[in-house]
C-alpha cells in the first residue's frame, strides 16, 4: 500500500514514427532521460520534473514561485519541425502561473536541458496551459551528406 500511496502514474506521450525514428539519430541524452523518466512509473516523487520545476521556478525564493503554484507536467509530445529538427514538448497546466512566468525562465529551461537543446516556451491549447518545446541541436547532416 505504501507503494501505491507514492505511485506516481506515467504522463501520455503522443510520438509518431517519423518522430521515434529522428529520436534515435537526434535527441539528446537529456531530452532521452527526461522521456524515459516522465513515460514511466515513479515511485516517491510529488511530480514528474520535480528537481528540474524546483531549480527552474525557484520555489519558494526571491524572484521565485511558491510551491503551491508549480505547474504540473500533463503530457509530452515529439514532433519534427520543419527544418527536420527533433523536439520535444513538454505540456503543462499552471493555473496560478501567467505566459510571461515561463517567458522569463526561458533561459534556465534551456540551460538545465542542455547542452544542444534549444527551448521555447508558449501558450498551450486551452486556457492555463503552457508548451515547454525542447528541440535538438543535434545535427544528422553530416550523417546524409556523407552518403551523398
Amino acid at each position: 500500500m505504501a507503494l501505491k500511496y507514492a505511485e506516481l502514474k506515467p504522463v501520455p506521450c503522443l510520438s509518431y514514427a517519423h518522430a521515434v525514428k529522428l529520436r534515435e539519430s537526434s535527441a539528446t541524452p537529456i531530452l532521452t532521460q527526461v522521456r524515459n523518466d516522465v513515460t514511466r512509473y515513479r515511485y516517491g516523487d510529488e511530480q514528474h520534473l520535480e528537481e528540474a520545476l524546483k531549480r527552474i521556478f525557484q520555489y519558494g525564493l526571491g524572484g521565485g514561485i511558491p510551491r503551491r503554484s508549480a505547474p504540473i507536467l500533463t503530457m509530452i509530445r515529439e514532433e519534427v519541425l520543419s527544418d527536420g529538427r527533433y523536439c520535444l514538448v513538454l505540456v503543462f497546466e499552471a493555473k496560478a502561473l501567467k505566459l510571461s512566468d515561463f517567458e522569463q525562465r526561458h533561459a534556465k529551461f534551456t540551460s538545465f536541458f542542455g547542452p544542444n537543446i534549444t527551448a521555447e516556451v508558449g501558450k498551450g491549447e486551452s486556457e492555463n496551459v503552457y508548451e515547454v518545446r525542447l528541440t535538438s541541436n543535434v545535427s544528422t547532416s553530416s550523417v546524409s551528406s556523407s552518403t551523398s
